[in-house]
């Protein structure tokens, strides 16, 4: 049971820090590198070098699992590869990769500061790490470990250099840190899965992308860099449906009253252009796989997207039986102020060929070109980013009307950057361990376009990676399939797993089913130890829950040994841990959000809440387990998983096509909303209090009774 939230423990940390500090100011510094000893030489995360540092080669200051710097006349790539569990170092003009350095957990992102130290996010252990490049050739060495909220993702500078902002997953939250000390400016708490974080041109906003939930918060930045507080910008948007125009006497589309005439679209089926339809209906679609951000020149905001129509709550729609393509690709605007996310009517898509999981974004910003890395298609698609809507042109369209070229890359591309001054972009393929380097230019050069897939041709330039450390081959296996996209053996329209449970969780959405509505369950951590499977219940073993969603996308289907090493792959997914455990070489290193002098008051006060917390959670525990609220009659053990029992627990609506509905497994709880089998809950205190009588009594619990019990929930 989680005793203390992620920012509690940070302070807890404090007391075992070995090396005492003094009191560092936290001057911002200038947009060019600073000397060693302009830095507050008591931080144990300051620059400790006299020599020559990398210069951080990106324009908006924004991380990605591949940071590029120039030093002494050489360009180099600073790769976060996790399943390594390590930084490697790269000379792209020498296209040899040079050195490897170890961390203290598996890293997502990886940014250069101003002064060329080097911070990962270790999406696994809730810290920064902090290192310092010495010479090229050598592994990068250490400097400290920073505590943040639970699995540090994103992360990116303020224009001045002055702030790091932290986007952390699981924890839910932005943190802000002085870039010269790795001092804790302040921390805010977001909606669930903030992924990727931009700041704005001017530094008085970030703008964040969540992976679930469709929308982008834009976060004001204080004076010093704090965040002060957020708002949601909606990312769903709509499309138009169109029907074939059969007569002789139209070649064009009919428009609908006040819709610009669309262009050809391609059909979502066989890939192929389709004769002239005109719209029929318009489908509301909610945002998805908000994983990737990047700001062009102009101050405007980027974001790769996927358009899901989850299907009408009536049944049958989009995860049954209806043969509608149920992922658009497509890009939203946030404008440069924050006001708006511009996600405009689409009419024409790619099919299965489209990017359905994009996983990264960059902008080349002499070219206005954005580069999207695509997972599942393992291919980098080059879009006008000159338009005011990428991805939108003046007509009701695709991004297909925007998209430059494709680049094939290794398998499982997750990070971009651009080399503006040699119109070029570094790729890392995360399940083949290597980069790519391709053009970042509106004419690709030399290189030919293939028409019509408008795919470039000829070999590109590849690095391998000399990893220490990998998968075992039937996790790496079940790692590629769990993410294929654009094929249809796990979906008729091309979608992968990862389109309904990205990294093994869920989508935030309710799926229109033959059965009702229903809600995408987290998978990790669910698998054991939960049988039957399905909202029904009606599958004893995984086996037979996946060949009937098999049967229920329209997929071609997999063979029992690629069914295996995706359940092998899941398995072996862990939850995001804290750092809750140090070595003593990493308490030795590790520093906390205050200076010293109020470090010792701000541990009192951390224990203090921490204990609350502890206390108000045991409270809950015993709530749960009590007669009094009902809970443990169904949700059984230490793990809280099921009974393998069916319950009509008065949920069904006219819609469903039966009564009775499996116990969930509760593991994870507090980072699965919405809640009930057709997400009609969006917080556990609306299912605590709106489940009364029919599953456990909690409705007439006391206001701090009930907290108590979703204190409890949260830390399962």
């Amino acid at each position: 049971m989680r005793a203390a939230s992620p920012t509690a423990l940070a302070f807890l940390l404090l007391a075992c820090a070995s090396t005492p500090r003094d009191p560092a100011p936290a001057p911002a510094p200038p947009p060019s590198a600073p000397a060693a000893a302009e830095l507050p030489p008591a931080s144990p995360c300051a620059r400790r070098g006299a020599g020559p540092a990398p210069a951080p080669l990106d324009p908006t200051h924004a991380g990605s699992g591949v940071a590029l710097a120039g030093l002494g006349g050489r360009t180099l790539a600073f790769v976060a590869d996790e399943d390594d569990g390590a930084i490697h170092t790269v000379d792209l003009d020498a296209r040899a990769a040079i050195a490897r350095t170890p961390l203290a957990g598996r890293p997502a992102q990886v940014i250069v500061l101003g002064d060329g130290r080097v911070v990962a996010s270790l999406r696994d252990r809730g810290l920064l790490e902090v290192l310092e490049p010495g010479d090229a050739a050598a592994p990068l060495a250490r400097r400290c470990l920073v505590p943040v909220a639970s699995e540090p993702v994103g992360l990116a500078m303020t224009p001045d250099r002055a702030t790091l902002l932290v986007a952390s997953r699981w924890g839910h939250a932005l943190t802000s840190l002085a870039t010269a000390d790795l001092r804790r400016l302040g921390e805010l708490p977001l909606a669930r899965d903030p992924s990727a974080v931009v700041a704005s041109a001017d530094g008085a906003r970030a703008f964040v992308s969540h992976a679930v939930g469709g929308r982008i918060s834009v976060v004001t930045l204080g004076e010093g860099g704090a965040p002060t507080g957020a708002r949601e910008l909606s990312t769903d948007g709509a499309e138009w449906r169109f029907q074939t125009v059969l007569s002789k006497k139209s070649s064009l589309p009919r428009p609908l009253p006040s819709v610009p005439p669309p262009s050809p679209g391609f059909d979502p089926l066989d890939d192929v252009l389709s004769l002239p339809r005109r719209p029929s209906a318009r489908v509301e679609r909610r945002g998805s796989q908000g994983f990737a951000l990047a700001r062009a020149a102009n101050g405007a905001v980027f974001a790769p997207i996927a358009l899901v129509d989850p299907g009408p709550e009536t049944g049958g729609g989009g995860y049954g039986s209806a043969r509608v393509q149920t992922l658009l690709e497509h890009i939203a605007v946030v404008d440069a102020n924050g006001e708006r996310a511009d996600v405009p009517p689409v009419s024409s898509h790619l099919g299965t060929q489209g990017c359905h999981l994009p996983r990264a974004a960059a902008i080349e910003p002499g070219e206005e070109v954005l580069l999207v890395a695509c997972l599942g298609l393992d291919e980098v698609i080059a879009y006008d980013a000159r338009a005011q809507v990428p991805g939108q042109p003046p007509r009701v369209g695709s991004v297909r009307d925007r998209e430059l070229f494709r680049a094939r890359v290794g398998a499982g591309p997750t990070a971009i950057a651009v080399d503006s001054a040699r119109r070029r972009a570094v790729v890392f393929s995360r399940f083949d361990g290597e980069l790519t380097i391709l053009p970042a230019a509106r004419d690709p050069g030399p290189t030919e376009i293939r028409a019509p897939s408008k795919e470039l041709a000829g070999e590109l330039p590849v690095v391998v990676l000399p990893r220490a450390s990998r998968l075992d081959e039937q996790r790496a296996e079940g790692q590629r399939l769990f993410h294929a996209a654009g094929g249809r053996r796990i979906a008729f329209d091309g979608r992968a797993c990862a389109s309904c449970h990205p990294d093994g969780r869920d989508d935030a959405l309710t799926w229109s089913t033959p059965e009702g509505p229903r809600q995408t369950p987290m998978l990790m951590g669910r698998l054991d130890g939960t049988a039957p499977y399905g909202w029904e219940g009606d599958k004893k073993d995984l086996e037979g829950h996946f060949a009937r969603t098999m049967s229920r996308l329209a997929g071609t289907g997999l063979r029992a040994d690629e069914r295996d090493a995706i359940f092998a792959y899941l398995r072996g997914m862990e939850r995001p841990g804290e750092a809750v455990v140090l070595a003593a070489e990493e308490r030795a290193v590790t520093v906390g959000p205050l200076p010293p002098a109020a470090q010792a008051g701000a541990a009192t006060a951390a224990a203090r809440e921490a204990d609350a917390r502890a206390d108000l959670a045991a409270r809950g525990d015993a709530l749960f387990h009590s007669t009094r609220a009902g809970c443990s009659s169904c949700h059984l053990g230490d793990e809280l998983t099921t009974d393998g029992a069916r319950h009509d627990v008065r949920s069904a609506t006219r819609f469903e096509a039966v009564r009775a509905f499996d116990t969930p497994s509760l593991r994870f709880v507090g980072r699965s909303a919405p809640y009930y089998h057709d997400g009609r809950y969006a917080t556990l205190l609306a299912l605590v209090e709106g489940v009364d009588g029919t599953m456990g009594h909690t409705a007439h619990l006391p206001a701090e009774d009930r907290r108590a019990l979703i204190a409890y929930l949260e830390s399962l």
